[in-house]
């Protein structure tokens, strides 16, 4: 039978304002500091350490096989041999204490293998997003200056060879693991690179016995580069404490959160995000086990039904379609709508007693089949990055029956704040974890003071990043008076919550006076179905909103069909996109959703440009992490916007 997770009482993660002016907050648990320390104090020892915990599968990381789809594992004695191997062929190359070791590798046992191998000779890892634009990745490289770069792929090599003049300090590149092709090899031997892959790379050092540099606790872990969108991403220094005060932080006041030994954690978020490393560390650190995914975002499902994980961080991207597929399919029958109701009010009633629960007959008779989706045994889910809709955590705690918590934080701060896994609310993100203090400052430009409770956030802790790297006047700009300035836009609520209205620079004012946090309005609308990327904009000359949408095409031809559009359905997307009359059914539906999901009037955009050309990172539209590069969608767009102000309300004229 599955676990029962429950508690009699639920605890309200609020804050104790401490004495001064500022109004600091901070968490009300009392936390020993001593006893935070006996921790290990490095991300190597903490790896070490996790073999002593996990004392029951002796496995440190599992993958599904490419051909079997059956689970495969890596004991913890063939994962410090083989990352022994990888810190010796360092070594063998002369790359030794303090050098840079480049990374852009799917998500792995590889890339966890180069992690602790880079930790034993004290190197920094400098890890890459998958998807970071060719000038970015030169960018970045130039600002460490690697004498090595790993990846897993020969297209991510070719961009190294083809620039070799322009990064002289880079001589050896490891493609994937078997031998690269031929051509590859002799191309990049012309250019006085060495070529491996990584079964060779590792058989450098497989015989060899140099001796281990162990770091301290205040040596650089990683840099971990921002998304860079305004310009240049920036490379954040997180120190071996920074990342193991934030476990300790976090370990000792999440309760039923915190992981067991042998139980697996979902790995597939990018490597070169502070969340995914942060959490995959987490849970090593307690003896889990990671499990990693094939690294195909369509079989991202199939994958977490083979491996069954416990753990699985998420974003509010992928919890959304799960919740609006559930809801999708649920109504296509009312009698299963019905029955689904009923129980999900009765799990309701437990929640709001802070009981989570997946053993209940109301499990058995209907939730069993939606925990499915996950893999049937996940028991807790923590999401961050964007905001999360109160309903959608209510959901899942409900019809999964595992704990749920919203986190903030970033690559500046790691850890900010976080919800209580037994409070029953959403829209909000808890009170400070223990160790970390808030505080709010006056925004004047946007209206917004600290005496009210709002203003920007700011963050002070034993783990903040150390500065970014190279990059003084940034760090000057970010870290004041020891306080790191985070440029987010929030609110306590009365019961000492934090809640995020948005970025400071993103805030825009239209003429009435009102203020506008065009992300929020953004994370609804893009909930429907058939948007694919959507801009929300605004100015302070004008009355309302109005918005770019690209269409998800398939979805959205079916919409038209649906609609009345038939014949229109079939024309070219360009024809489609340009009708007066499907710009002004959609905008309905989107007004009507956005009604539904409590945008206010002001908030509703009331023209929309309906745009053909999908945004991406390479036109320079999204960063790395798929965020909306805000600055250049205003450039890029500035001229259809002014022809939906030119045009006008296509809801009610005059408005």
């Amino acid at each position: 039978m599955e676990k029962m997770l429950r508690s009699s009482r639920f605890m309200n993660n609020m804050t104790r304002i401490t004495t001064g002016n500022d109004r600091i907050r901070v968490c009300p648990l009392n936390v020993e500091a001593d006893k935070e320390l006996q921790y290990p104090r490095t991300v190597y020892e903490g790896l070490k350490n996790a073999a002593l915990k996990n004392t029951v599968s002796n496995n440190i990381c599992g993958w599904i096989d490419p051909v079997t789809e059956k689970l495969q594992f890596l004991s913890y004695d063939q994962f410090f041999a083989e990352s022994k191997h990888i810190s010796m062929a360092f070594r063998e190359l002369g790359i030794g204490p303090k050098d840079f070791a480049a990374v852009s590798w799917i998500n792995s046992k590889e890339f966890l293998e180069v992690m602790y191998g880079t930790t034993s000779l004290n190197m920094v890892l400098q890890p890459l997003y998958p998807n970071l634009d060719a000038h970015a990745v030169k960018y970045v490289l130039k600002q460490g200056k690697p004498k090595i770069y790993l990846c897993d792929n020969e297209a991510k090599s070719r961009l190294i060879i083809n620039s070799a003049t322009e990064m002289p300090f880079l001589r050896t590149l490891v493609v994937g693991r078997g031998p690269p092709s031929r051509d590859l090899r002799n191309e990049a031997q012309s250019k006085g690179i060495q070529l491996l892959g990584m079964d060779d790379f590792m058989k450098l050092g497989a015989q060899k016995n140099h001796p281990l540099a162990p770091p301290e606790p205040d040596d650089i872990f990683t840099l971990i580069y921002t998304s860079g969108t305004t310009g240049n991403p920036k490379g954040a220094i997180v120190t071996h404490e920074c990342i193991l005060r934030a476990y300790h932080t976090v370990s000792i006041s999440v309760g039923p959160l915190r992981a067991h030994a042998g139980e697996y954690t979902f790995c597939y978020m990018p490597t070169g995000h502070i969340y995914e490393i942060l959490f995959e560390l987490l849970v090593l650190a307690e003896g889990g086990t990671a499990m990693f995914w094939r690294g195909d975002i369509k079989k991202m499902v199939d994958d977490m039904k083979i491996i069954r994980p416990h753990y699985v961080p998420m974003v509010p991207r992928i919890m959304n379609k799960i919740y609006d597929g559930v809801n999708e399919k649920l109504a296509g029958s009312k009698l299963k709508h019905a029955v689904f109701t009923y129980c999900y009010n009765k799990k309701k009633k437990l929640l709001q007693r802070g009981i989570v629960r997946n053993d209940t007959i109301y499990d058995k008779l209907v939730f069993k089949k939606i925990r499915a989706i996950l893999g049937g045994r996940v028991a807790s889910i923590i999401t961050s990055s964007a905001p999360l809709s109160p309903e959608v955590m209510e959901f899942f705690k409900v019809a999964f029956g595992c704990h749920v918590s919203e986190v903030y934080g970033s690559t500046e701060t790691l850890i900010v704040s976080g919800t209580s896994p037994y409070d029953p609310t959403g829209g909000h993100l808890g009170g400070p974890f223990p160790s970390i203090e808030i505080k709010l400052i006056d925004v004047p430009e946007l209206g917004y003071y600290a005496k009210d409770n709002v203003g920007e956030i700011c963050v002070r802790s034993p783990f903040v990043f150390r500065g970014y790297y190279k990059d003084k006047a940034a760090t000057d700009n970010t870290i004041i008076d020891g306080w790191v300035v985070t440029g987010d836009v929030g609110r306590w609520t009365d019961r000492g919550t934090l809640v995020i209205i948005d970025r400071k620079k993103d805030i825009f004012k239209l003429s009435q006076g009102e203020y506008i946090a065009p992300e929020k309005v953004e994370s609804v609308y893009a909930r429907l179905d058939q948007i694919a990327h959507i801009f929300v904009e605004g100015r302070g000359d004008q009355r309302f909103c109005v918005a770019i949408v690209v269409p998800e095409e398939s979805l959205f031809r079916q919409w038209i069909k649906n609609h009345g559009f038939e014949r229109e359905s079939e024309l070219p997307l360009s024809d489609i996109c340009s009708d007066i009359r499907i710009r002004k059914a959609y905008l309905e539906e989107m007004r009507n959703f956005g009604t539904a999901h409590d945008l206010g009037n002001l908030q509703q955009i009331r023209n929309l440009c309906l745009e053909v050309v999908p945004f991406t990172v390479e036109s320079g539209l999204l960063t790395s992490t798929l965020k909306v590069k805000r600055n250049v969608a205003r450039d890029m767009f500035a001229e259809k916007v002014d022809q939906l102000y030119r045009e006008g309300s296509l809801v009610e004229k005059n408005v």
